[in-house]
């Protein structure tokens, strides 16, 4: 992501996929939320995915379920604590497993073994069940993840 670019054009949003991933080497930001954040500074309104396995704060729980330690993980409390929107895409674990399938294998060469564990209904379910609960209690004003 070309950061200066964004900055210099001034869109009215930039939209940022995967908030808790690694940026390539050489990138001015080790970390996606990073480029966020400057983003955010510099006025610029950015949508941004976060799956829930990527919450720090969950990370012990997404373990214990998983049985996968997930090393890629942000801490949503800083992005909480501003104005802004939080919209969850909820789907049924089958759907979810259904549409997980077409590209898997592309995690699958990475780990197999990790990725036979994760992509499970139960694992899923549970997952499911703990964004959900996230989004209820900000909504109650709890505001924790």
């Amino acid at each position: 992501m070309d950061l200066d670019a964004i900055i210099a054009r001034k869109p009215q949003i930039v939209l940022v996929d995967e908030l808790a991933h690694t940026n390539a080497p050489g990138s001015r930001h080790a970390k996606r939320f990073q480029d966020v954040l400057e983003i955010l500074d510099n006025g610029i309104n950015v949508y941004t995915t976060v799956n829930v396995q990527h919450l720090e704060s969950r990370s012990d729980t997404v373990a214990q379920i998983t049985g996968i330690i997930v090393r890629e993980t942000v801490y949503l409390m800083k992005f909480l604590k501003m104005p802004l929107k939080i919209e969850i895409i909820d789907l049924t674990p089958d759907e979810l497993l259904q549409k997980t399938f077409r590209w898997k294998s592309i995690y699958a060469r990475r780990s197999k073994r990790g990725n036979r564990k994760f992509f499970r209904k139960g694992n899923i379910t549970a997952l499911r069940e703990m964004a959900l609960r996230i989004v209820a209690d900000r909504v109650g004003g709890k505001q924790t993840a």
